[in-house]
Parts: structure tokens; sequence; C-alpha cells
């Protein structure tokens, strides 16, 4: 019997968690598959090597994310820190008295529904649930009619999370109440000791122990978390823990923000040199300790982006700095470029995932992602990819990083494109016949043929699975254009969708890259670090940090930068 290979995924940070609610969701949208059979077996995703089984005291079946996540006080609203699962939480309402409550917690001890450690009753400020997450308790969401308008509602990622979690999954930061205005922790160095303060590492340390010991065949951790804050000293200490006591295989993804964040006491400019420090520091960590990191952000460029432009990707229109929608793009391209390594039977695995676009020490990669792919209803793939021009096919989202079409290492996954869509029957195929890319007999051929044309001197490895990205609600169908068929395939010339129609699943295209041009993006940052004045960061210099920790660090992003300088390394 085939053993599992676990992965436990980590999420540091708000906006981390905004993307691993949407990307949760994806999980549980593929739990219900293609039910007419046309997806084979092996094509589907192994959910065992994200999630666990368990038994709740009622002796139900539980299955929830192998994850762990950490975000600040205010954010979860209505989620009970120990999950929803378990019989360690008992809701109450403001109309119960002393009386009432003792007789209610009574009964579920009774009940035998407690899990080790006994009852605890806390009384918390009402929390207004959104109408989706009223609809959700109440049986009666309506994915195909109702607008719930979660753009403009949305306060929070637990607004439109639907995957329930584990009672160890969550990790509130106690004391650190999370503000609109302002990050509370707003540096990495803060993270960093966050995560060396006994009431923190202990317990945190034990749960990742406790996952640990449940595997069969863990085969690494996926983390993401916000490099913009506090957060980031978090991850990359967990990340050496990790590196120290299980020597696995680690897929990091530092998330920006889509927008410019403020910190305590700190004016426009201070906030800028917080950010690059930040990044400095998470990028020095990242390229010793990640098997690869990729970057991640819906902006063009970060740091220092004064106008905060968005990522611009045909077929989509989305609010530049809504965490709602914004992050539901990252997770796309998350639930997509990992799905190489997540299907059944699959001879990949997260290591070879990593190595495969790392060579010469380059750990740190870009990201492409083409959402839905530009296909029109009807169209095959091979003439989709004649007219593109040898284009890229992608929009990057790795801010400040254009990988080139000439020596890039790169591995890429294709979704949604059955292989009736392929081609046509020689008896039907015309000029088809006559191009090189007809004697391919799957997607991933074709497009590994298209990339070794389009790509001067690079390496591809290309894979392909039918089952298209799930866009319904949760996930903001509202992004799609007119023009895109509820299919997510584009409708012929000017044709729009009828306005009562959504778009309820996506063809996709992901790509994780390499290159020497990914260079330029190092040199970006460390050309910003000559304009921060380390001595006026108040925030950095307060907590002990030294001059020359942050000297080393720079010099060491020097050092790793110099692993791309060289064109010709393939």
């Amino acid at each position: 019997m085939q053993q599992t290979r676990e992965i436990l995924t980590f999420q540091f940070g708000t906006y981390s968690n905004y993307v691993g609610a949407h990307f949760w969701n994806q999980q549980e949208a593929n739990f219900v598959y293609d039910r007419e059979g046309n997806i084979a077996e092996e094509q589907l995703p192994e959910n065992d090597i994200l999630y666990r089984e368990g038994l709740n005291d009622q002796k139900q079946t539980t299955y929830t994310p192998r994850l762990l996540s950490v975000d600040l006080l205010g954010t979860l609203r209505h989620l009970p820190v120990v999950g929803e699962l378990y019989g360690n939480f008992l809701p109450v309402t403001n109309e119960q008295n002393t009386d009432e409550l003792q007789k209610a917690k009574d009964l579920v001890e009774q009940s035998q529904m407690l899990t080790p450690g006994g009852l605890d009753v806390r009384t918390q400020p009402p929390v207004e649930l959104s109408e989706y997450q009223l609809d959700l308790v109440k049986g009666t969401v309506d994915t195909e009619n109702k607008d719930y308008k979660l753009a403009d509602t949305c306060s929070s990622w637990a607004d439109y999370l639907y995957a329930r979690y584990h009672p160890r999954s969550l990790n509130v930061l106690r004391g650190m109440q999370r503000q609109t205005d302002v990050q509370v922790l707003g540096t990495q160095v803060a993270g960093v000791e966050l995560w060396q303060s006994v009431a923190f590492n202990d317990d945190f340390c034990d749960r990742i122990r406790m996952y640990a010991e449940e595997c069969d065949a863990l085969q690494g951790f996926q983390l993401l978390f916000d490099i913009d804050d506090g957060f980031s000293g978090l991850a990359t200490k967990c990340l050496e823990h990790l590196n120290d006591e299980y020597s696995r295989a680690s897929y990091v993804l530092p998330l920006h923000y889509p927008r410019n964040i403020s910190y305590a006491q700190a004016d426009p400019r201070t906030a800028h040199s917080i950010r690059v420090v930040n990044s400095v520091l998470s990028y020095y960590h990242l390229s010793e300790q990640a098997t690869m990191f990729t970057p991640l952000s819906t902006l063009e460029t970060i740091w220092r982006n004064t106008t905060s432009q968005s990522r611009r990707m045909p077929g989509l229109h989305w609010q530049p700095d809504n965490l709602y929608q914004s992050s539901a793009i990252l997770a796309a391209y998350l639930d997509t470029v990992t799905m190489g390594y997540r299907l059944r039977n699959t001879p990949e695995s997260l290591l070879r995932f990593c190595e495969r676009v790392t060579p010469a020490n380059r750990n740190m990669t870009a990201a492409g992602l083409s959402l839905p792919l530009g296909m029109e209803q009807e169209q095959d793939l091979i003439d989709f990819l004649d007219g593109s021009n040898n284009s890229s096919l992608l929009t990057q989202l790795t801010p400040g990083c254009e990988p080139g079409d000439s020596h890039v290492v790169q591995s890429i996954v294709a979704r949604g494109i059955p292989h009736s869509r392929l081609k046509r029957p020689v008896d039907q195929a015309g000029p088809q016949l006559r191009m090189a890319a007809y004697k391919c007999e799957s997607v991933s051929q074709m497009l590994l043929l298209y990339y070794q044309c389009a790509y001067h001197g690079s390496v591809t490895h290309a894979a392909s699975m039918p089952l298209p990205l799930n866009t319904k609600l949760p996930f903001p169908y509202e992004i799609f254009d007119a023009g895109i068929a509820a299919d997510g395939f584009k409708l012929l010339g000017q044709a729009e969708r009828e306005k009562d129609i959504r778009v309820r699943s996506a063809p996709a295209l992901a790509a994780v890259q390499s290159s020497s041009k990914l260079g330029a993006h190092l040199d970006t940052l460390h050309g910003q670090t000559h304009r921060v004045q380390l001595v006026k960061l108040h925030s950095y210099t307060q907590s002990g940090f030294e001059k020359e920790e942050y000297d080393t660090a720079l010099d060491k992003l020097l050092e790793f930068r110099d692993n791309y300088k060289d064109a010709h390394y393939l």
C-alpha cells in the first residue's frame, strides 16, 4: 500500500490567511468531483496530502486541513479559536443568564462532547455574521443567484471561509488586536522576538510536532506569510525550526499586500523604509533556509511603490486594493501550480518540484498565471497556441520580476483543457495537419513543444490535468469580464455572457520560473536600501536590533544575487 506523502501548511499573517481561506475553499470545492466520470481517478487531487482524518467525541469523522495559522485578535470574527467541529466550544447568546449558562455547560459535559481539557465558557462581544456565513449556518447558501457582495462587505477572511479547521490550526496572538490603519506587529525583528518568547514558542512547536507525528511519510511544508510586517520574522524563524527538526522540503510564498500599509508612529517615508528592511531580512533568511521561495503580489512593483499600480490580466477586472478579490488571484495560482505534486499516484514530489526550477542555488523563483486561459469556446488548443505568436501567455505575479523568454527554467501546469479540445480528428483537421504540434497526443506535450519554440535555450517541464479551477462562491466570480462564458472560455467576437449567468469554472495556466533576469528584482531591492537610515527606524533600534545584523543581511543578499549573473548556466 502506497504511503500518503503528507504536507503541512503554514499561514502567517492576515493577508496570508485571506489567500489561505480561498485556497482551502478550493480544496473543499474539489471534494465533489465530476459525477459523469469524465475525469480519471489519477487526474484528481490526493486530498490526504493536505488533509487529516480525525474523530471527534461524538464519534463523527472529521476531515480538516493539515494547517497551522497565525493571526491577530479580531481577525477570526465569529470563528472560535478551537474550531467548530469538536465539543470544546459552546456558543452563548447574550440573553442567557448565569443559571442557563451552567445548565448548558452541564448538558455538554454530560453528553461527552468534550476534548481533553474540559469545557471553557467565555463571553465575547457579539460579532455580526456576514450574510454568506448566516446562509452557511442555515444551509441555504445560493451560489447561483444570490449576490452576497463579499467584495464590498467582507472585513476578514473568516467572512467567506467555507472550510472548517482543526482545533489546533488557529493561533491568535494574545494582546495584539487587529487595527485597520496600522500594522500591530510591524517589523521582522518583532516577529523574531515573538517566536523566541516561551508563551508562543512552546505551544506552537508542540502543535507542529503533533501534526508531524501523525504523518506516515511527511514530505515537506508549504509556508505563506506576510512579508511586509512582523509575521515575516515569525515565518523565517519557524522555517529555521523546521529545517533543524525535520529536514524536509519547503515551498515558501512571501506575500505582499496589494496596497501600501502603515506602521505605528511612522510617516509614509519611514513606512517605505520599514518595508524595505523587512524584505531584506526575509530574503536573507529565505535564501539560506527555503528549498524554494516565490514572492507573490498583484502589484507591479513593491517597496517604494507610491502609485500602487496593479497587474492586469486579460479577462479579469478586480479592485486593486481589495483583499478579498486580490487574494483569490494568488490562491488560484497556488492551487494550480502545486497541483502536479498533489495528484493521485503521481511520481512528482514537493522536493522534485522545487529542485527542478532552482539550479545553481537559485532558490528564488518568479510566478506567472493565466486566468482565464484565453481560449475561445470550441477553439482547439493547437489553434490557440498557433495564434499566440510565441508569447509567454502568462501575467507575472512576482512584483518587479520579468523572467524574459530565453534561458528560463520553468515548471508549467495547465488545468481545465479537455483532451477533446487538443486538436481536430484527422478527417476534420484541415490546416492543423501541417503543424508540427499535431503529432502531440496530450495537453502537456503540446505546451512543452510550444515553449521549446517560444523560449530560446530554455528548459520547460509541463503537466496538465482536466480539472478546471472552481470559481463558484465564495470565489469572487464577479471579477470575470462579460466576454467570458460560464465555463471560463472566451465568447466569440463581441458576445457577452447573460447578466444572470455566472462563471462556474475556468481553465488556467500557472508557472514557476527561474532565469538570470530575476537578479534585477534583487538589484531593485538592494538599490532601495541606500535610502534607508536605520537609526531613524525606532521600531527597529528600540528593540535592540544591531546595525551589524542588518549589514550582514545586505552582504548576504549581494552574495545571493551573484547566483543570477550568468545567463548561460543551462
